[in-house]
């Protein structure tokens, strides 16, 4: 039998979209994986899989999130501007956000399915994908703090920071836990549409490199199916099938204030996930 991993890509406020597919994929499908991982905010989702929560918990823990709850900006570094340590923090994440949502790492620790939660260990230079019985609250804060925006996290004398800009996705991880069947939602943007600004500048240096390594991986994968096909010899041993949702979601990486957008995009990810479905010939409750 094929072992499922459930990945889930970073991709900001665009991951309502990735919690709509959750709702058809987990409940209306009925698709159960082996393993699951997540990069960036992706990371909130997966602590929710991970926790037990059905595919409409999650998507309706996003119909509900109020952005404006989880805005929550580093007034002490404001003042220095150009040298400041970011612009926001998470704390509202640990005090509101993750409360309300029920997300209890406790439950989340003593789970028995299998998730990856990846950060980047600045002083070491290393992507550490941090197992469900490792997982705290620092870490998966540190999961979603993006550079500039929001402050890295110290944990025992080393900074973690978010692992988009590394992968958005870890394919390789996923693979080396034995995975046959990697179910990827994806919500980067292809369109390869160079934006203004600071904020156009930075969120396509993001696009760049999230593009970028997970098209690397995706031919490694495609090398390895086809030697194995011809009797020689595939890098990861085994054939790999990729079955991928991807969507081009309107919500921006980060700034999006209004919350009917949210509801909107989770009911996206939900018609999207359907159609998917039908045209894969996955049946649906």
């Amino acid at each position: 039998m094929a072992k499922r991993s459930l990945m889930l890509a970073g991709g900001g406020l665009k991951i309502p979209f990735q919690a709509g597919v959750l709702q058809v994929w987990l409940d209306e499908a009925g698709i159960e994986f082996d393993h699951g991982d997540g990069v960036s905010a992706a990371c909130f989702n997966l602590a929710m899989w991970v926790q037990g929560m059905s595919g409409k918990q999650i998507a309706d823990n996003w119909r509900h999130f109020n952005p404006m709850a989880a805005v929550d900006i580093n007034w002490t570094q404001l003042p220095l501007l150009l040298f400041a340590e970011s612009f926001f923090e998470l704390d509202a994440f640990r005090k509101k956000i993750f409360p309300g949502w029920g997300i209890d790492l406790e439950k989340v620790r003593a789970s028995n399915r299998v998730g990856t939660f990846n950060v980047y260990n600045f002083s070491t230079n290393e992507l550490c994908p941090i197992t469900t019985t490792e997982i705290t609250e620092d870490f998966l804060i540190a999961t979603a703090s993006l550079p500039v925006f929001f402050p890295p996290v110290k944990i025992e004398g080393y900074t973690y920071i978010d692992a988009v800009l590394n992968t958005a996705t870890n394919l390789e991880e996923a693979i080396r836990r034995g995975a046959d069947e990697l179910w990827v939602i994806w919500t980067v943007s292809e369109r390869g549409k160079w934006g203004r600004g600071f904020l156009g500048n930075f969120f396509g240096i993001f696009e760049a490199t999230a593009n970028y390594s997970y098209r690397r991986v995706l031919k490694r994968i495609e090398v390895n199916n086809t030697n194995i096909e011809c009797g020689a010899f595939g890098e990861f041993g085994r054939p790999i099938k990729l079955r991928e949702l991807k969507a081009e979601v309107g919500l921006h990486y980060l700034f999006n204030f209004k919350q009917r957008r949210f509801r909107e995009t989770v009911e996206e990810g939900v018609q999207a996930a359907r159609a998917w479905c039908d045209t894969n010939n996955i049946k649906r409750n």
